[in-house]
């Protein structure tokens, strides 16, 4: 019998066994609702990014976010892919919504991890946090409950500390760096520290100190287990026809450094390389984690791309490896690990502290961070105590704990600062990346994985095919995140030649794959279309959004270091001529 016709026929089975709720908590008043979500409201935003936009937009009270330091009309959102609960490899991820108080956009964060499994463990699709606790507290989710506590015991105490109080139970904690209102504060969570934009300061300008989920439920069966195997097994043979996809499953995605070094995309030493031999030494992190057994990815990742072995220490992945590692010549894997540890502890962004202490490394030799030592042959010890300091804002560290381009204002070294809207770049040389670079300019941290592994050199004439790369990144993420899909997941299927992408058959292609295990873990027939028309409504939604955040078209930029200069260690001089791409990418999107 035809799978889909057997979807049909539970089709009416699917959304009461779905349990969509969605748990409204009001921190100020200390009180909670569990609203239903319905059918409709359920297939058209799904789950993950798009319902966590769609939330956002509904709960957010628009006339009261202004320039003031806490805004009463911030939600935060917190939703869960819609197959985040089903036993599938890489399908674990969470989508966080909140508005950044850098940029005074939204701030998205995705994130993979159990969190996902145990919201709908508790029974809901998603929660949003509205008001503002009146002191330092926490609070606890269960399937019938909500516990509402007092957390000024906790206060200062490390996300480690936390956890540590905590234990047996999922969590999301704020360390910290959150608490003292540190511009890159971020959250952690199971093992897992995310989140840019300053996410941790508006957990800290509402008092949140911690929260717990207790779920009752663990996971469901699909509505088709058999297709499903089906649909998995085709994906497994394409990791293994896949060589740097199966490269990956076996050493980590640090082996991607190896194609930083081959193309000219890292940014080693500030940003002034673009290769170095050195690197090599961050690749050494395979032998470590082919040892080490409890060193492992999402819970049964065939990519091996997660960077927490779920407990204790952290392990980088490559772009952490580049943010804390090349960016400040420290080129082994252990010492990497140990500033990602303190930042996961402390509750701050590797890619921002890993750019904020570059442009100290460099600007300090000009006499204006005399309250520094100095840092040009800086040990990783030296670096441990200044995160720390920049966490609690004591010494050296309340000095430093501004944003970059505050920093700069007072400090100097505009040519060493690398950050869009206030958020520093990842740690990608965007010159070597075209279409990566457009999208850092829109404030958009999509990876554009076919750059990474092939390469992209400009040339005058290619625009056009630039922009279609970086709006076919952002529409495939934006619809797996939806789904509840790591990003990273869709790698294996970009080992082809670079001229098939992302032209109209293999784009089909790609987003058929994920339509059938959106059909067999929904329960309900969608199409390619359908899958790729999630994307696009959580592109659209994010920029409508903006433009009332902003009451007005945000504007792509991009530093002038990468506009300008060509100059590296790399043969082909580069630069990135943004105000052609910008132009063609806002009439493909239809943007006036």
């Amino acid at each position: 019998m035809d799978t889909f016709y057997c979807m049909e026929q539970k089709q009416h089975m699917a959304f009461p066994y779905r349990q969509r709720f969605i748990l409204l908590v009001d921190v100020g008043q200390e009180t909670w609702e569990k609203i239903p979500l319905s059918e409709s409201e359920s297939k058209t935003m799904l789950g993950g990014r798009l319902l966590a936009l769609g939330l956002w937009d509904k709960y957010a009270e628009y006339e009261n976010l202004g320039s003031q330091a806490y805004e009463s009309g911030n939600p935060i959102v917190i939703a869960a892919g819609s197959a985040s609960d089903i036993s599938l490899a890489c399908c674990d991820s969470f989508t966080l919504v909140t508005r950044s108080q850098l940029t005074g956009q939204l701030s998205v964060n995705t994130s993979n991890g159990p969190l996902a499994r145990a919201l709908h463990g508790c029974g809901y699709s998603a929660m949003v946090i509205v008001g503002r606790f009146r002191r330092l507290s926490g609070f606890e989710i269960d399937f019938n409950s909500v516990q509402f506590s007092n957390a000024e015991k906790f206060h200062d105490f490390t996300t480690k500390e936390v956890a540590t109080h905590f234990l047996g139970k999922n969590l999301i904690a704020l360390g910290p760096a959150g608490e003292h209102q540190v511009p890159y504060a971020s959250i952690w969570s199971d093992g897992t520290n995310f989140g840019r934009g300053g996410v941790g300061t508006v957990f800290g300008l509402k008092n949140i100190k911690y929260i717990t989920l207790a779920p009752s439920v663990s996971g469901r069966e699909s509505y088709d287990p058999k297709q499903l195997g089906t649909t998995i097994q085709k994906y497994q043979r394409t990791l293994q026809k896949s060589k740097v996809g199966d490269l990956i499953a076996k050493e980590g995605s640090v082996t991607l450094i190896e194609q930083a070094n081959r193309y000219g995309w890292a940014a080693v030493d500030c940003f002034s390389l673009r290769r170095d031999g050195r690197l090599w030494g961050l690749s050494s992190y395979r032998d470590f984690k082919a040892a080490d057994p409890a060193v492992q990815g999402c819970a049964g990742c065939p990519n091996g791309c997660a960077h927490s072995s779920g407990e204790g220490s952290v392990f980088p992945d490559f772009s952490m490896g580049l943010a804390l590692g090349a960016n400040l010549e420290l080129f082994d894997y252990q010492s990497v690990s140990l500033l990602m540890d303190r930042c996961s502890e402390t509750g701050l962004d590797y890619y921002s502290i890993g750019a904020v202490l570059a442009w100290a490394r460099k600007t300090r030799p000009e006499g204006t961070l005399s309250f520094l030592p100095d840092l040009s042959r800086a040990t990783v010890h030296q670096y441990l105590h200044l995160i720390d300091a920049m966490a609690y804002r004591k010494g050296t560290g309340e000095q430093l704990s501004h944003t970059l381009d505050k920093l700069v204002t007072l400090y100097g070294g505009a040519e060493y600062a690398y950050a869009v809207n206030s958020i520093p770049l990842a740690p990608y040389d965007l010159r070597a990346l075209p279409a990566q670079a457009l999208l850092t300019a829109l404030g958009d941290d999509t990876v554009v994985i076919r750059e990474l592994l092939s390469g992209n050199h400009y040339r005058r004439g290619k625009e056009r095919q630039i922009a279609m790369w970086a709006m076919f990144s952002q529409d495939l993420r934006y619809a797996m995140e939806s789904l509840g899909l790591c990003y990273f997941f869709s790698l294996p299927c970009f080992d082809k030649p670079f001229l098939w992408y992302p032209f109209r058959f293999y784009r089909k292609s790609m987003f058929s794959f994920f339509a059938e295990l959106v059909s067999v873990t929904e329960g309900y027939t969608v199409t390619g279309k359908q899958v790729a028309s999630y994307g696009r409504d959580a592109w659209a939604l994010q920029r409508k959004i903006d433009k009332m955040l902003l009451k007005g078209e945000p504007v792509g930029t991009l530093p002038d270091q990468v506009l300008v200069n060509a100059s590296s260690n790399f043969p082909a001089a580069q630069v990135v001529p943004l105000a052609r791409l910008l132009d063609t990418y806002y009439q493909m999107r239809g943007i006036k």
